[in-house]
């Protein structure tokens, strides 16, 4: 590849950084919009030609191609910053589609899967596929993925006219390497989309070749990056490598990305942050496939605004939480979606996972929404969908009985008594996969001996013993409590009684004594 003379203008804060074999990325941060500007006079003073230019409130865009390179320029005014990626043999320009007539109606179909992971169908209205990720490679997964594409398909073979690979990780990309061992010839695949760091890339990701050894065989990222390599090129299937500001038409799907591998491979080794982001419009609907990103990483409310309003969301992350939770409610609050996709179990959802979570816990049970759809079981939408009246308060059912089946955040227990060592002794258990902080107060006849702030940690799916006066417990947590209990200690054969409070609902047992009072997660 020729080397540009990037930056420049002289800018001092930049990052320059090889993506794949193809192309670079140059990031120039603390600059105006003049900057997006003298790049492209000075591209078009260099013979490049400018085939593209968009701009809306938040962002600029531009593509130039000369010869054999291509360069895509972004620039977001309210992080003042300008990406540069230049590319060598890029195919997009040359990007071709080749629809039929319209015969059926869109759909969107969130497919379950064994575990983890994310696979969606969304049929074009002329009755082709997009697939997006796919999920591990488990071949209960690959059967009900080949005949749900026979089943929806209008042809005699399903034809899927883009296959998008969000990244690469496991739970997303992996099943594509054994669908098309085993159901190549009985269907068409038209062309790949995705934008994965090469296989070696360990400065970059050095999570690519760590095995999950639960598997008695190699798993790594760098094993089937490489597979999924070989398989494209046996079936001899064009690959495009979405670029942010990129517009792409398949069928009458228009899928614009607003995010990728490019902003933020200087930031972070997250693999998270390498996922494609799509706003994609179908059946008069905007859909905002989010995928695994981490909105705080990639910035995006920040960087679009209002621009990210959409109709539908795909939760990021399964609604584990990928960045910060404030970043992710930034996000929510602009995308404002009637619908989301979730795609976990209801167990998970609800129980054990992602209710939880700050961000999909806002989405849960404050944000406007109308519909949760989670991943259990197969579930298939036409476009444009409106939700059905009942969905609101089943979410709020659901919810609720997710927190019930975990425990509660307060529990009360009474005729304890400071003679018996036994009385100090309880059980705790947080059977949710998000650690926990718990809050212990003591309370007697006289009520200046109240003890209050002892403080434990509760792991992910934990269960501990305790004393709530031993050295398990934090018993001076704060910089400044009078009523703590080094201050206060425990008086000799005294009546007393027990509270503790959990940020997530939890069990709390005694040996000898019963709750006499939990809440009840209302």
């Amino acid at each position: 590849m020729k080397k540009l003379q990037i930056p420049a203008f002289g800018e001092s804060e930049y990052f320059e950084n090889r993506e794949n074999d193809r192309s670079v990325v140059y990031m120039i941060s603390n600059v105006d919009a003049n900057a997006f500007s003298a790049y492209c006079d000075l591209f078009a003073e260099q013979g490049y030609t400018q085939m593209e230019q968009r701009r809306t409130d938040t962002h600029l865009y531009a593509a130039y191609v000369k010869d054999a390179e291509a360069i895509f320029l972004n620039y977001f005014g309210a992080v003042r910053e300008l990406t540069l990626v230049v590319e060598t043999d890029s195919p997009y320009f040359t990007y071709t589609d080749h629809p039929t007539d319209a015969t059926v109606i869109p759909q969107i179909t969130q497919m379950e899967i064994a575990d983890f992971g994310m696979s969606y169908v969304i049929r074009l209205s002329d009755g082709r596929f997009i697939v997006i990720d796919g999920g591990r490679d488990f071949a209960i997964d690959r059967e009900h993925l080949f005949l749900h594409l026979r089943a929806a398909s209008v042809h005699e073979k399903p034809i899927i006219a883009a296959w998008i690979l969000s990244h690469p990780h496991a739970d997303h990309f992996h099943l594509f390497v054994g669908f098309v061992d085993q159901y190549a010839e009985d269907v068409v695949i038209e062309k790949m989309f995705f934008l994965f760091p090469e296989a070696d890339d360990l400065a970059h990701y050095p999570k690519l070749e760590k095995s999950d050894p639960r598997f008695d065989y190699d798993n790594s990222e760098t094993t089937y990056i490489r597979k999924l390599h070989e398989r494209i090129e046996r079936l001899g299937l064009p690959i495009y490598r979405p670029h942010t500001g990129q517009i792409y038409r398949i069928g009458d799907a228009v899928c614009e990305i607003l995010g990728c591998m490019d902003d933020t491979l200087h930031a972070t080794q997250n693999i998270n942050a390498a996922s494609l982001v799509i706003r994609m419009e179908l059946g008069g609907q905007v859909i905002f496939w989010a995928t695994d990103a981490p909105m705080s990483v990639m910035r995006l409310p920040e960087k679009y605004g209002d621009y990210l309003k959409a109709d539908i969301l795909q939760i990021p992350h399964h609604g584990f939480q990928s960045g910060t939770a404030e970043g992710e409610i930034r996000g929510y609050e602009r995308i404002q979606p009637r619908v989301c996709f979730l795609p976990v179990s209801d167990y998970n959802a609800y129980t054990a996972f992602c209710a939880h979570r700050e961000g999909t816990r806002y989405l849960m049970t404050q944000a406007p929404i109308d519909e949760l759809i989670t991943g259990t079981p197969t579930r298939t939408i036409e476009l444009p969908y409106t939700p059905p009246s009942y969905a609101k308060e089943a979410l709020r059912r659901s919810y609720l009985a997710g927190q019930d089946n975990c425990g509660a955040k307060m529990w009360f227990f009474d005729g304890l008594c400071t003679s018996e060592p036994s009385d100090f002794v309880f059980t705790l258990l947080n059977s949710t996969h998000v650690p926990t902080t718990v809050w212990i107060e003591l309370f007697f006849e006289d009520r200046s001996r109240w003890v209050r702030h002892i403080k434990v940690d509760l792991s992910p799916l934990k269960m501990r013993r305790i004393s709530i006066v031993g050295d398990e417990v934090n018993s001076d947590a704060l910089p400044f409590n009078w009523l703590s209990l080094a201050e206060q200690g425990i008086p000799e054969n005294a009546a007393f009684s027990v509270r503790f409070l959990s940020d997530l609902p939890i069990l709390v047992s005694h040996d000898r004594h019963a709750a006499v009072y939990h809440s009840q997660n209302r």
